[in-house]
């Protein structure tokens, strides 16, 4: 267990973090699980219940979340409740422990609430379906390489939905609760609280498993839809791992490009040339690679991707102003300073270096940012490889 003490937060905040394998064949019933967790637990039998002792316990609240992390993917159960010291109420830890208890081990796994997650489940692909966005960067993923966890879908399929049972559910939720459990406390908790929540970790290291996206021939398609604007979404592999010396160079070159309040793919291509709607960059930082969505008219699709590649070309270069590297890191800076006074920031941060069993200081973090040169930006750009292209265009009788 990793106990981050503070007096700083008025509420505790608690994460218990369970990773298990990224499967195609199992991410689909996973999402159920967690829509079915959610719904209610043996005592918290309905979403009356469960809101009413949520409200009882002064506003406690539980979120869930699925997060892939290269070939794992990390179930996610967070708990959020005022500090105990500030509640006069001599009953109130026991109403904590209960309910992260019911959360966490006692979900109602019955046909009922299996038929109300799969509809939640199947609307919520429906809309993801629907939006170009999110559908571009699907299809990118997906083309980038079909035997990499890159190319899973997170949020499950509806070709699966389709033919998924209750039985697939429960084997699922077995597995989970096989898994070790790893907690996370974040605030200040008397010793009675700390020794019930240190009693549920399972006190082992973290396994972390990745694959980097190897290089491959590009793939590039175009698929049309009735939509407005067309979505480009293109996958580059960069070969760097999040241990790599090269990682915060990495960083920076993805700022630079299209994260960076002041970036390249902006001043270039919707600043200085009016040809997209928006366009930014982001980090796959477990699977070595860098993501890029635009959203442009059809018609200037081949200008954008050949200005794209010219902002890469001008990293591999170094043909570019100081000032995009300076306010990369000074970016870079403000959020490690600033992610000092969150709470969900200090647990991201403090599993990060357990999952990757490192540890560093903000102030070491910072260092190994402001040291990066434009020739280790460079060196990171000429081992990137375009994996695939992306295209959810208009239909061609819109334009």
């Amino acid at each position: 267990m990793n106990y981050i003490q503070t007096q700083k937060f008025s509420d505790v905040y608690v994460s218990c973090k369970t990773m298990m394998p990224f499967n195609r064949n199992t991410i689909t019933a996973l999402n159920v699980l967690v829509y079915m967790m959610k719904a209610k637990t043996e005592k918290m039998d309905s979403k009356q219940k469960l809101a009413s002792t949520l409200n009882l316990a002064y506003g406690t609240k539980i979120s869930y979340g699925l997060t892939s992390f290269g070939d794992l993917i990390q179930v996610d159960v967070r708990f959020q409740f005022v500090r105990p010291d500030w509640i006069e109420d001599e009953n109130y830890v026991n109403k904590i422990k209960d309910i992260m208890d019911q959360a966490l081990f006692h979900s109602v796994l019955d046909e009922e609430n299996f038929k109300e997650s799969v509809y939640l489940l199947k609307n919520r692909l429906l809309a993801q379906m629907d939006d170009p966005a999110n559908l571009s960067c699907m299809y990118a993923f997906e083309m980038a390489h079909d035997k990499h966890s890159i190319s899973i879908p997170v949020q499950g399929s509806l070709k699966d939905l389709e033919t998924l049972t209750l039985k697939d559910v429960k084997q699922i939720y077995t597995l989970y609760m096989d898994m070790a459990k790893h907690f996370y406390i974040c605030g200040y908790v008397d010793q009675e609280l700390y020794d019930f929540i240190d009693s549920l970790d399972s006190h082992c290291p973290f396994i972390s498993e990745r694959t980097l996206l190897p290089k491959v021939e590009t793939s590039y398609k175009t698929f049309e839809k009735d939509i407005s604007q067309t979505c480009i979404s293109q996958v580059y592999s960069t070969g760097v791992d999040i241990s790599s010396a090269d990682y915060e160079a990495e960083l920076l070159l993805c700022s630079i490009l299209g994260q960076s309040q002041k970036n390249l793919m902006f001043d270039e291509i919707r600043e200085k040339n009016s040809l997209c709607y928006s366009i930014s960059s982001s980090i796959i930082r477990f699977d070595g690679a860098i993501l890029i969505h635009t959203g442009v008219n059809r018609k200037d699709v081949t200008k954008v991707l050949n200005l794209i590649e010219t902002q890469m070309d001008r990293l591999l270069n170094m043909d570019y102003d100081d000032a995009y590297l300076e306010i990369a890191k000074m970016g870079f800076k403000d959020r490690l300073v600033g992610g000092l006074d969150q709470a969900l920031s200090l647990i991201a941060q403090a599993f990060l270096d357990d999952l990757l069993h490192r540890k560093l200081t903000t102030e070491q973090r910072i260092e190994r940012i402001m040291k990066v040169t434009k020739e280790d930006i460079s060196r990171v750009a000429l081992q990137m490889n375009l994996a695939s292209v992306a295209i959810v265009a208009e239909n061609e009788n819109e334009l």
